[in-house]
């Protein structure tokens, strides 16, 4: 007899307790590194972020076990990052990122079961390196500063597109359940709508700036320049939520892992945010801010 699924949904324990573990133990921790740690410690926490989603990537495109070629991907990412924080001479980090790119192919001949599912298998190997290396890179370039000191504004340049993005979820879930008629992109994700998109849009910009008057941020920012990393920044990780729901659905699962006990993976919570660090990145270096 097959049990019906309300039955069924109703026997499913509810993943709202290990939500509210992980955020009570998560929030507290990223806040304390951030606005009190060593410039050190937000260089290696997003190195193990992006370790971790180069591993998701390469378990959902390529499947598990991993083979050692996926292996020395999420190796490789470490090793860019690594080089490009601690090191002042950009061509290690330019050399190691080629070298890995040798590495990776050589391996990839190893470790494709077929001849012709070598290119394939690569390219899923360069694409989850790529993704994650620079993406999540560019957070650590937002933040970077002495790494052995607590710079002043690091806590405020992590934590602000933080807001940006996650003030924009809320925005967007509240949004969509209230008003939500038109759906944004049906084929990629069903249930999210261009009400709720433009709901998330507004409350990105709100929480950028009640954001800016609590963190520590430079003195230099006024309030057109909110609105200018604000919303651009929004859209793109919007954008990068799309994305990543793109990717899921291409290779038929829910979540990029259950590394995060009951939020899925790395890559579900952050999808949003690593898309919008380079144009925070980029309007930094623009208005020449610290």
């Amino acid at each position: 007899m097959v049990e019906s699924t309300s039955a069924a949904a109703a026997r499913k324990p509810s993943d709202l307790v290990p939500r509210l573990v992980v955020a009570a133990i998560g929030v507290p921790a990223l806040l304390a590194i951030s606005l009190l740690g060593p410039n050190w410690a937000i260089w290696l926490v997003l190195t193990i972020a992006a370790c971790i989603g180069t591993w998701e990537y390469t378990r959902m495109t390529l499947g598990s076990p991993l083979r050692i070629d996926a292996y020395a991907a999420i190796i490789a990412v470490g090793l860019v990052l690594g080089l490009g924080y601690w090191q002042d001479n950009t061509t290690y980090t330019f050399v190691a990122a080629a070298f890995s790119i040798v590495a990776l192919l050589s391996l990839c001949m190893r470790s494709a079961v077929a001849t012709d599912a070598a290119a394939s298998r690569f390219g899923h190997l360069s694409a989850a390196a790529a993704y994650c290396g620079l993406l999540f890179g560019s957070l650590i370039v937002l933040v970077m500063d002495e790494p052995l000191l607590r710079g002043p504004w690091q806590g405020g340049w992590l934590l602000w597109p933080m807001v940006v993005i996650w003030s924009g979820d809320t925005g967007a879930y509240f949004a969509g359940r209230a008003f939500g008629r038109h759906k944004l992109a049906p084929r990629i994700s069903p249930a999210k709508t261009r009400e709720g998109a433009v709901g998330g849009l507004v409350a990105s910009v709100v929480g950028a700036y009640i954001a800016w008057t609590v963190l520590p941020l430079p003195p230099a920012i006024t309030w057109w320049m909110v609105l200018a990393f604000a919303l651009p920044g929004a859209i793109v990780g919007q954008l990068g939520d799309l994305a990543e729901s793109l990717l899921k659905r291409s290779v038929g699962v829910k979540d990029s892992s259950r590394v995060l006990y009951g939020h899925g993976g790395m890559l579900d919570r952050v999808d949003a945010l690593i898309f919008a660090g380079p144009w925070f990145v980029l309007l930094k270096e623009w208005l020449q801010l610290p």
